[in-house]
């Protein structure tokens, strides 16, 4: 009689317990976060547990996983892509952030009753996550900021591509001027110094 009361205690206790996973069919995130919901039923009431979720079939990747105990419902995971979140009366919300518009796939949560015993893990019925790219579409502002570094940048090249010129070009003047000076002061020298001469020679024809 013993015997047979431990036999349908093992059969039956567990199916008592069973722990079932859902999840909604599709959600939506952008700039890289996105909301995610799990929920779990069953004739228990858990005190710590292990939340996982996994992303891609058939070659699932767990891409975050969190130790919760119910005194502390709050977790965060640390990492490229981030969990964070809160366990309440048979569900887990939780937000994802980091991911990218290549990381929208299929996403399953796991559940693991850690305690009390028996030990109990369900995998979810799975979630498709979209990810909405973000477009590198530039804006008014940082276009005129483009405009202004490009023109920095090319009149910066122009200055350094001119160089000295400048200052060649105004000894060329200097220089130009200088022996144009000199050239009307030698002419004008020659001028007064023929002066007298002719005068002479004027003075005697008249004689």
């Amino acid at each position: 009689m013993i015997i047979t009361l431990i036999r349908i205690l093992i059969i039956y206790t567990p199916l008592g317990l069973a722990l079932r996973v859902s999840q909604p069919y599709r959600v939506e995130g952008k700039e890289g976060e996105v909301s995610l919901q799990c929920f779990f039923s069953g004739n228990l009431t858990p005190e710590e547990m292990q939340i996982s979720v996994y992303k891609g079939l058939p070659t699932q990747d767990r891409i975050c996983s969190a130790f919760v105990n119910f005194s502390e419902p709050y977790f965060t995971t640390n990492g490229t892509v981030k969990c964070r979140g809160n366990v309440s009366s048979g569900r887990v919300d939780m937000i994802i952030t980091g991911l990218r518009g290549e990381d929208t796939d299929l996403y399953h949560c796991e559940i693991e009753i850690l305690f009390p015993p028996p030990y109990l893990r369900r995998l979810g019925n799975g979630t498709v996550v979209y990810i909405q790219e973000t477009p590198n579409c530039p804006t008014a502002s940082t276009q005129s900021l483009s405009q202004s570094q490009r023109k920095n940048s090319e009149w910066e090249a122009v200055k350094n591509d001119v160089g000295p010129l400048p200052l060649l070009y105004a000894i060329l003047i200097i220089t130009s001027c200088s022996f144009i000076l000199q050239m009307i002061i030698c002419q004008w020298r020659a001028s007064s110094s023929m002066a007298p001469v002719l005068s002479q020679k004027e003075s005697y024809m008249k004689f």
